[in-house]
């Protein structure tokens, strides 16, 4: 074989899986349609439950050096109604995907040893004995060559070839719930501190991701009767809009649009069977959601670590079956409660204006708002059911950062 391991796609997926495996001492392949740098559509928003990861692959300094800002408050915006708190430790950030992925790709190739094919496409596999055996690449501009793996692996996005091309089956499918829009603002007016920010108003949620210091990412998830009329006028809707969001045409007066507003239909939910004989699916080629909840690439970086492990104990003589049907139930019970909530939350509906008349009320005074505080948390469980493991790990991370907090000061 002329390789352990081909990766199709070099993105967070690709790149994170190649570095690990690289790293332990295996021969990979990388390979992308694209070249580094390049942008790519995202919701760039990597979740303070995913830092942690980035700091365990090698790459959180370098991400971090391109002076991104620490988010480390959320804000929600519930018609005119405000909730906010701290955001769970440690902290979420909100890369730029053409410096993001780069810096993975360039890790993988200096650390890992990596062999990287920039703007060559995956155009078949190759298959020996009723396996895939590796892939016939093609660079742009050149002939077609065959490179014969003993894994493949697509991390080729939701439009995956090598899951088309293995016939990877689908599980748990929901057609695409909501159509979205994007774009880079210079000089957004900021808040005192470093926020995430979620507006739900009648028929859209609104998005702000900060990320280098003057940089943010706004967004709008819309209804499927709204796509067009942005498609028709997207920069003019997608401002009106904004602006129309509690305080925002004040913070919006200076700010500029950097580049243009990108923007996607929407995009299909669905699990998919992540092995067979000698290939796996990593990444959204596996498994992907509404990005609604921002989690698509702290996901991606969850399967490449157990990915990693399943390929690396495959590839030194273990039972591969075993191995790789550990990752997929592995796979899953990490990805789907994810799923299934950000499906529900995607389809929720409106709340009337009217239903909120109690909240408005309890929140005109400082002592019925505590009130309302004091009661709400022996409520949760009953409110929340489905929601409370993920509740209780956030919980316990403020319990554990507080600790820590505490013994620091002790220490001193």
């Amino acid at each position: 074989m002329d390789y352990d391991v081909l990766i199709v796609g070099a993105r967070v997926a690709g790149a994170s899986l190649a570095l690990l495996l690289g790293e332990r001492g295996h021969r990979v392949l990388l390979v992308d349609r694209d070249r580094f740098p390049s942008d790519t559509l995202s919701t760039h928003f990597v979740g303070p439950q995913h830092v942690p990861l980035l700091a365990k692959l090698g790459v959180l300094e370098d991400v971090e050096a391109s002076d991104l800002r620490r988010i480390r408050r959320s804000r929600t915006y519930v018609e005119d109604l405000v909730f906010e708190g701290p955001m769970a430790p440690p902290y979420a950030l909100a890369p730029r995907r053409d410096r993001f992925d780069a810096i993975l790709v360039e890790h993988a190739c200096r650390r890992g040893g990596v062999e990287l094919a920039e703007r060559t496409t995956a155009e078949g596999l190759v298959e020996e004995g009723g396996r895939v055996a590796g892939a016939v690449l093609r660079q742009a501009g050149g002939a077609a060559r065959t490179v014969r793996a003993r894994w493949v692996v697509g991390a080729d996005g939701k439009f995956s070839k090598v899951a088309e091309w293995v016939g990877a089956r689908s599980y748990e499918q929901v057609p695409a719930l909501r159509p979205g829009y994007y774009g880079y603002f210079l000089g957004l007016k900021p808040l005192p501190e470093t926020t995430l920010e979620i507006f739900f108003t009648p028929g859209q949620m609104g998005f702000i991701f900060p990320m280098e210091p003057g940089l943010d990412c706004l967004a709008l998830e819309l209804q499927p009767p709204d796509f067009d009329a942005f498609r028709a006028e997207p920069v003019e809707t997608f401002l009106s809009r904004f602006r129309a969001l509690p305080g925002m045409a004040e913070r919006l007066a200076d700010a500029r649009l950097e580049d243009r507003i990108f923007g996607t239909r929407g995009v299909d939910n669905y699990l998919r069977q992540p092995y067979g004989p000698g290939w796996a699916l990593n990444g959204d080629a596996g498994c992907l959601k509404d990005p609604s909840t921002g989690t698509g690439m702290g996901d991606a970086l969850t399967q490449s670590f157990l990915l990693a492990d399943a390929l690396d104990a495959a590839l030194r003589g273990e039972d591969e079956k075993a191995a790789l049907g550990a990752f997929h139930q592995k796979r899953d019970e990490a990805m789907l409660p994810g799923y299934r909530f950000t499906i529900d939350y995607t389809r929720a509906a409106d709340i009337p204006t009217e239903a909120l008349d109690g909240l408005r009320g309890a929140l005109t005074s400082p002592a019925l708002a505590r009130s309302l505080v004091a009661a709400l948390p022996a409520k949760l469980p009953e409110l929340m059911p489905s929601a409370m493991p993920r509740l209780t790990a956030i919980a316990n991370g403020f319990a554990a950062a507080r600790r820590a907090g505490v013994a620091a000061d002790g220490q001193r």
